[in-house]
């Protein structure tokens, strides 16, 4: 199944193309943060979503378009 921003956080941060992306664009969003912990379970979309991410809906869909468009198994 391909990684979308639709998919577990803690499955685009074990892979390393998906995570780049993230990084890319959220270069906050560190993957050793402890407090990442807490959100390994929700989908990437969701924890973007939240308004202390900080992550406008544009940036948001950009990062949608990229996974969709890395095509990561």
């Amino acid at each position: 199944m391909a990684i979308t921003i639709k998919s577990k956080v803690k499955d685009i941060f074990a892979n390393d193309e998906a995570y780049a992306i993230i990084r890319k664009h959220m270069p906050d969003m560190d993957r050793e943060d402890p407090r990442m912990k807490q959100a390994l379970g929700m989908s990437m979309q969701a924890l973007l979503a939240f308004p202390a991410t900080k992550c406008p809906k544009e940036l948001r869909e950009q990062i949608a378009e990229e996974l969709e468009e890395a095509d990561i198994d």
